[in-house]
């Protein structure tokens, strides 16, 4: 059932640079590394990580988790599952959008979040402010990198900020060294 989950994935992510199958991936490692120890279901982690941005629309929470609900009724997995992947892919970003109501759900909010900082983070958010948000502004782009730094204060794991150290260290240098440039 796994790997009929990631080839969905795969195939629904095709050709996404910022939010493709490699962030999925990245993503569920991080979660599990962030879950360590922790008594979460791996079978609703795996299937929320790799499904929760198989739609990137602008409401896609809600359609990642619409479509997910169908592909898992087509993969057997039992209702009660399925209701927990949908909430954990409904609530997966952070601020308003959403609050995590389970652990598997914190995990992949956490995930999420981690890998939209540091350098990675850096790159798929510049990306993401073309294609998922149609700005074209670098000052627009500069906003929403620091907005996404910001959401570093709303990790529901303290493991996870631990992990993110680094990468939130990074991202405030670059953003530092990117309002030196912004402003010449």
């Amino acid at each position: 059932m796994r790997k009929l989950i990631q080839q969905y994935a795969k195939d629904l992510t095709a050709g996404r640079l910022a939010s493709g199958y490699e962030h999925s991936y990245r993503i569920y490692h991080l979660a599990r590394e962030i879950g360590e120890g922790l008594d979460y279901d791996d079978e609703i982690l795996h299937s929320a990580c790799f499904l929760h941005d198989i739609e990137m629309i602008s409401e896609h929470s809600s359609s990642s988790a619409e479509k997910a609900k169908a592909i898992l009724q087509e993969t057997g997995f039992t209702p009660g599952k399925i209701r927990q992947v949908y909430s954990a892919i409904l609530n997966h970003m952070p601020g308003p959008e959403g609050k995590a109501d389970s652990l598997e759900g914190k995990l992949l909010h956490d995930a999420n979040l981690i890998d939209s900082l540091g350098a990675i983070g850096f790159a798929r958010l510049a990306i993401g402010s073309f294609f998922w948000h149609h700005y074209n502004t670098m000052e627009d782009v500069f906003k929403l990198l620091k907005r996404w730094l910001g959401y570093a204060d709303n990790f529901y794991l303290p493991k996870s900020r631990d992990l993110a150290k680094d990468k939130i260290d990074f991202l405030n240098s670059a953003l530092e060294q990117f309002s030196k440039e912004f402003n010449l």
